[in-house]
């Protein structure tokens, strides 16, 4: 069987300068799927652009920090702040512990895959923002929701076959990188792969499946060309995802723009022997015309 990538763009919906970014790196570019912040000030816009493109998989971005809530935030008094926004990353933790916080998680969890449906969209996958759905108690009630949705007549078919775990290697650290400027990715790449081998048993018995190999956090906002060319002849997994930040509004997301829009790298792609596919597992259909 032919080896499989996907490559997904994060954070679909944050900023319109982020959509456009994404829209480019799957119209003429190797970016296959994208992940919406439901939430985000540019969803609409996001939504808008994903209906023109049929072959760009979407999926859920769940934000559980950082960002608007979908659920009224009288409902979520532990999660969110006087401003009615979530709460930041460095915050959010230790309090999803404690029963009340569960409920509260478990109703912004609903709401945003609720509010994903709404969009008429196929839910062909789900991750998270600053990968804290997996955190234990989030991992549990995420899946808990998605089999609710199954059982309801809202899909036209089962939501979300694929969620992110993250399992990255030696491979995945940026070469040449300092190892000051990587603590923070080193540490969560550790956590998040920690919590992808315990869950990954779960989300099999669940009937659903995350890709062999996940790179990106250790190179967060670096997933340029230098990266990708030197990464891509190095996998050895049958089943891949790279996913990244394209973005027009910084330095680095323009570079990593630029990246999924690259020759050289389809190039690599192919020459890697990898099959480009989006998360419903389709063959890419972009021109990869500059």
């Amino acid at each position: 069987m032919q080896r499989q990538l996907v490559i997904t763009g994060d954070d679909f919906g944050r900023t319109p300068s982020a959509n456009e970014a994404i829209e480019a790196a799957h119209r003429d570019g190797v970016l296959t799927s994208a992940s919406l912040m439901v939430t985000g000030e540019a969803a609409g816009d996001a939504l808008a652009r994903a209906r023109e493109l049929p072959s760009l998989s979407l999926g859920l971005h769940l934000v559980l920090c950082d960002g608007v809530p979908a659920a009224a935030p009288r409902l979520l008094p532990d999660l969110v702040g006087s401003d009615g926004r979530l709460a930041p990353t460095s915050s959010v933790g230790a309090r999803f512990v404690l029963p009340r916080v569960r409920r509260q998680l478990g109703i912004e969890i609903r709401a945003q895959l609720e509010r994903f449906l709404e969009s008429g969209h196929s839910l062909d996958h789900v991750d998270g923002h600053h990968h804290l759905h997996l955190m234990p108690i989030a991992f549990g009630l995420l899946l808990d929701a998605l089999d609710g949705l199954a059982v309801e007549p809202v899909p036209a078919r089962p939501p979300a076959a694929r969620v992110r775990l993250s399992r990255e290697d030696r491979l995945a650290r940026r070469p040449g990188a300092g190892w000051r400027a990587e603590v923070v990715p080193q540490v969560l790449a550790i956590l998040a792969g920690w919590c992808g081998r315990r869950f990954r048993g779960r989300l099999a018995s669940a009937g659903r499946r995350s890709p062999e190999r996940v790179y990106g956090i250790r190179a967060t906002h670096g997933v340029d060309e230098s990266y990708l060319g030197w990464l891509l002849p190095r996998l050895v997994a049958g089943d891949v995802e790279i996913f990244a930040h394209p973005d027009r509004a910084s330095v680095e997301g323009r570079r990593e723009e630029a990246a999924l829009r690259s020759p050289s790298v389809r190039e690599a792609i192919a020459r890697s022997g990898f099959r480009l596919v989006n998360s419903r597992g389709e063959p890419a259909a972009t021109t990869g015309s500059p």
